[in-house]
């Protein structure tokens, strides 16, 4: 299952706010190499606020070994405020009630055959979180094979791969509707909802 969380209920999930941050600075600034902002062994950036969602994937001891990030468009955001120039016509498209999603990382000391489904239960739990709240889709910037590996269909590229930390790289938005990464859902065996905590983001019904 994933959890999904933010800075007002982290609270409620122990450790994992702490958690996801190790795995992040293990992957972006141990891993890769990058000059990312750390301390004491937590990775962190200007878009770690408040608005900010954090879906995890925790291991038997509650240790988080995936990780998806989820930021509201409608303020300050990754691809908007780095890399504008990966968008063709430098606009973003004009679609309502986005989201992007970064930081997106898996433990790879993890073993391999768990390993294997964590991505696709973090796209998952990024479909039922979107359909949940009426978002029509995710943006984001990432290698080209990575995602058209997990998603076969409906995936926009917004413009040329370009060098982004050390990786060829593109901007991308995918509507809602086909984010859940179906083909391995099924060689892998994950049916139904996987988001531990859908009420949390379930709209309020609108009073009569």
């Amino acid at each position: 299952m994933i959890e999904a969380f933010s800075l007002a209920n982290a609270h409620r999930f122990g450790d994992a706010l702490a958690s996801q941050a190790r795995l992040r600075h293990a992957v972006f600034v141990q891993q890769r190499g990058l000059a990312h902002s750390s301390y004491e062994g937590l990775e962190f950036d200007e878009f770690d606020t408040p608005a900010a969602k954090y879906l995890v994937w925790r291991d038997e001891r509650k240790v988080v070994r995936g990780l998806a990030r989820i930021l509201p468009t409608n303020r300050s955001y990754m691809l908007q405020s780095y890399w504008p120039h990966l968008v063709t016509d430098g606009k973003l498209p004009p679609y309502p009630n986005m989201v992007e999603v970064t930081r997106v990382c898996v433990d790879k000391s993890l073993d391999p055959v768990r390993r294997r489904t964590v991505l696709p239960e973090l796209l998952c739990a990024i479909h039922e979180i979107l359909s949940l709240t009426g978002s029509a889709g995710m943006l984001g910037v990432t290698r080209e094979h990575l995602l058209t590996h997990f998603l076969r269909t409906g995936v926009r590229w917004l413009g040329q791969p370009d060098l982004i930390e050390g990786e060829i790289e593109r901007a991308f938005f995918v509507p809602t509707h086909f984010i859940r990464p179906e083909h391995h859902c099924r060689r892998y065996g994950i049916v139904g909802p996987v988001l531990a905590n859908p009420e949390d983001f379930a709209i309020a019904p609108k009073a009569a």
